[in-house]
């Protein structure tokens, strides 16, 4: 147990995280080429059902590691090598995400891949058992749970369309489900919370650079004019605005005793996609071609998808912030429905959104100072 970074008073993520970040990033934004690709400037309803579904594994494998990782990390050559060797996989994923799903043995290789990532994880639950005492033969559940789920996702190859995709996403869904059940014996082994919240922290700056680096990607080899300056000028603002409304308040989550961390966890798969599909958006107004309509319903997915996923952390570990969470969100929310109906292009609509995210930073000045002043308890 003296190896277990569990332990660290002064524990941080490991820079070997910090590089599973980067990795995961990556294969998001191949994950984000989805919403890129316009038809006669629409984004069809499938085609983003299609970008939701391709997130979710990619994203679960991140998180089965950094549920791990947050108990039983000793930064061990073995447990190097192994999340090496999930980061690999995630590249493989990547590029056949990259080169089109539809492929059935494109499609049979990334999930191949999936699952030995999470048999990966499994695997490092098993040898996992005599730390922390093994208390509740937890690592033993949970990394059951994890080969069950991938066993479950591995058979779907085995299945033509669109029986396939059930049964993979099943398995997802049965480790998702299996953690809410196991809920109370996750608690004899509460969650790091400082290296939790800074892990959620860190790669969600990452995404916020990955949006930027898509705004100068954007603006290469294109005329300027009026619409995409404007479409450039706001979608920095707005991405500058949506750093300050997450970290504002992220040290109030730093001082709270979590026990699972799903609530931070889970919600941030929400928040994530929320970013994508923002920083989708920022492309779209710059480059232009998509239609005005399509472009009104993504903008209501990504703000509502992003606060949902921002705001429900704090909803459920700082209950004295729920009236401040409740209304504010509520007042982003009508501002941008009023911007939404209002008969602009998209650099127009991008412009109204932005100043709705600046607006919910002037309304966070209203409870900041009742924070500090009552010093939440950790």
């Amino acid at each position: 147990m003296k190896d277990l970074r569990y332990f660290d008073p002064h524990r941080h993520a490991t820079w070997l995280e910090l590089f599973f970040d980067l990795i995961f990033v990556v294969a998001l934004r191949d994950v984000g080429e989805i919403l890129s690709e316009t038809h006669d400037g629409h984004i069809a309803p499938q085609q983003f059902l299609h970008f939701v579904l391709v997130f979710l594994p990619v994203w679960w494998i991140w998180a089965g590691h950094t549920i791990y990782a947050n108990r039983f990390d000793t930064d061990s050559r073995q447990h190097r090598l192994s999340t090496l060797l999930m980061m690999f996989l995630l590249v493989v994923i990547a590029a056949q995400i990259s080169e089109g799903a539809h492929d059935p043995g494109k499609y049979t290789l990334a999930v191949a891949c999936y699952c030995g990532a999470r048999l990966i994880v499994a695997g490092m639950y098993f040898a996992s058992r005599r730390k922390h005492h093994d208390r509740g033969g937890i690592a033993t559940t949970v990394g059951s749970v994890f080969a069950i789920g991938a066993a479950v996702s591995l058979t779907s190859v085995l299945l033509p369309p669109p029986w396939s995709y059930v049964v993979f996403y099943a398995g997802i869904l049965f480790d998702m489900a299996a953690l809410v059940v196991l809920n109370r014996r996750l608690h004899v082994v509460p969650a790091h919370t400082a290296h939790l919240v800074e892990r959620v922290g860190l790669l969600t700056i990452i995404m916020l650079g990955e949006s930027v680096i898509s705004i100068s990607a954007a603006l290469a080899d294109i005329a300027w004019n009026p619409a995409n300056v404007t479409a450039a000028i706001s979608g920095f603002v707005m991405v500058s605005a949506i750093w300050w409304i997450y970290y504002d308040s992220f040290h109030l989550l730093e001082h709270r005793k979590l026990t699972t961390g799903h609530s931070i966890l889970y919600s941030h798969f929400f928040l994530l996609v929320g970013l994508a599909i923002l920083g989708s958006l920022v492309r779209h107004a710059i480059l232009g071609g998509l239609d005005p309509g399509d472009f009104r319903q993504l903008a209501v997915a990504g703000t509502v998808l992003f606060f949902l996923g921002k705001q429900y952390g704090y909803y459920m570990e700082v209950p004295e912030l729920r009236p401040y969470l409740l209304s504010n969100t509520a007042a982003v929310f009508v501002l941008n429905a009023l911007v939404l109906m209002l008969p602009l292009g998209p650099e127009g609509m991008l412009a109204g959104m932005t100043a709705t995210m600046i607006c919910y930073v002037l309304l966070n000045l209203r409870y900041r100072h009742l924070v500090r002043a009552r010093q939440v308890p950790a």
